[in-house]
């Protein structure tokens, strides 16, 4: 006999995470139990072997009353609220370590009140302590300025040695060979601090090839870890801006233990993205650690003063460049097909000097808006690989969209004290139900059930095999 009020079965089947083997009309009397004298533990259980399912431990019954393993005789659950309240509580749990509801309720309802005790902890806040006691490195990280990042990359070398060897008398290309010997020595230094610290909390990820992309690069990680919230707990972040490899082959296992090693990536979006920057989002998820990645906001009203930071940005760091190259030039990478639909545009392409300079740079600023928009939409609606799987575990973990570096702080600080936040949802996709943890903060989804039936048991039978 069906729940008359279409609750309490609905209910364990969400705990459980299958459907009731069993009909029972006893599910009537556990409903008028439940909101009259409350539901004990021996009761859920009688319930549950009347609907087919297993029995759970009293420590497992106690987590769902209340939180704790605290087994008490007269503890109960007095009404459906409760019950839901411990349910989420469980699901939660369930999909961030084990990303199946039916696989988390057959391990977790099992467990003694220890061995349940030590499982909950792992997603409990850290507390932030642990952090702020660190003591400071032997051997710390030497800054170098965003200005200066650029002369470790490998393209500034050739090219002033190309100039060097053009004209061997220009004094002002030796200056600047020997501003980059010194760079990169403080570059190779930074490298030997990040293999020896003891502690890695954040790898940044970053693809880098021209002056400006070194520069905002350096300048958003700078900004992210000097917000107090991230000072205070002396984090420790391995910054590609701030160190030198030579070798290929070094920098790339280099990297890979940074990955390793840290308990999150902060991917920036930038104007280009690479394979390497893929990659190590890619690598991040597949060890089960979160990403946050970054994609800027430029809300419309703000266009003019973001164009006034370009402007002042390039001035700095291009001195002999016109601005109309500049302009053109970024234009080519943000809306390449501009140039065979705009007649106007493909004028300025072809004779710069008849740009309208400050049309062309609201006109870029918008561009540059749209390119934000819908990268951050293709990671966190749209792309397929926006979710990916945990190869030891096979939980499905979404990458975290921030769009303002507040968020990424604030992010970067829940992730490392297990303070992240999430709502549940339940989504119908094509006629199937998903089951979602959206995290706050972000509005990302951050773990997923499918809803596909025989995806779901041909996946959970090779992963827990």
């Amino acid at each position: 006999m069906a729940d008359p009020t279409g609750e309490l079965i609905p209910l364990l089947e969400r705990l459980t995470g299958q459907t009731a083997p069993l009909q029972s009309d006893a599910i009537i009397r556990g409903e008028a139990i439940l909101s009259s004298t409350g539901l004990g533990y021996s009761q859920l259980n009688e319930l549950l072997l009347l609907l087919g399912y297993d029995r759970v431990t009293q420590a497992f019954f106690q987590y769902i009353a209340d939180g704790t393993c605290d087994c008490a005789d007269d503890s109960s659950i007095e009404s459906m609220d409760q019950l839901r309240e411990g349910i989420d509580r469980f699901i939660r749990h369930a999909m961030l370590r084990y990303g199946n509801i039916k696989h988390a309720f057959k391990h977790l309802s099992s467990l003694d009140p220890d061995e349940l005790t030590e499982e909950i902890s792992l997603t409990e806040p850290t507390d932030d302590a642990t952090f702020k006691s660190r003591h400071d490195a032997v051997y710390p990280v030497e800054e170098i300025s965003g200005q200066d990042t650029y002369y470790l990359g490998y393209l500034i070398e050739k090219e002033l040695r190309a100039q060097l060897k053009a004209d061997p008398a220009n004094d002002q290309v030796r200056k600047e060979l020997e501003k980059r010997d010194e760079i990169v020595a403080r570059g190779k230094r930074n490298y030997q601090a990040y293999l020896a610290s003891d502690h890695m909390d954040v790898y940044v990820a970053t693809s880098m090839r021209k002056r400006h992309e070194f520069y905002i690069a350096n300048a958003i990680t700078s900004k992210v870890f000097s917000d107090e919230r991230l000072k205070s707990l002396k984090l420790r972040w391995f910054d590609p801006t701030q160190a030198y490899c030579h070798d290929r082959m070094d920098k790339g296992i280099s990297e890979a233990l940074m990955l390793k090693r840290a308990h999150c990536t902060l991917y920036l979006a930038q104007e280009a993205d690479t394979l390497g920057k893929d990659s190590e989002l890619a690598s991040t998820l597949a060890q089960g650690k979160p990403v946050i990645a970054f994609v800027p906001r430029i809300l419309e009203k703000d266009e003019d003063r973001y164009v006034k930071w370009l402007s002042s940005t390039a001035r700095t760091l291009y001195p002999d460049r016109p601005m109309v190259e500049i302009v053109s030039e970024q234009l080519q990478v943000f809306a390449p097909d501009l140039a065979w639909e705009d007649p106007t545009i493909r004028e300025w392409l072809n004779n710069p000097t008849s740009m309208k300079l400050e049309e062309a740079q609201r006109l870029l600023a918008g561009k540059i808006r749209e390119h934000y928009d819908q990268r951050a939409n293709t990671l966190q609606e749209v792309h397929p690989l926006g979710i990916q799987v945990h190869l030891q575990s096979g939980v499905a973990t979404g990458v975290l969209v921030a769009r303002t570096t507040d968020q990424c702080a604030e992010l970067i600080y829940r992730i490392i004290t297990s303070t992240l936040e999430f709502d549940i949802e339940e989504l119908d996709i094509n006629g199937k139900e998903y089951l979602v943890l959206r995290e706050k903060e972000s509005g990302s989804v951050f773990r997923v059930v499918s809803g596909d039936a025989m995806l779901t048991n041909a996946f959970w039978n090779f992963y827990l095999d």
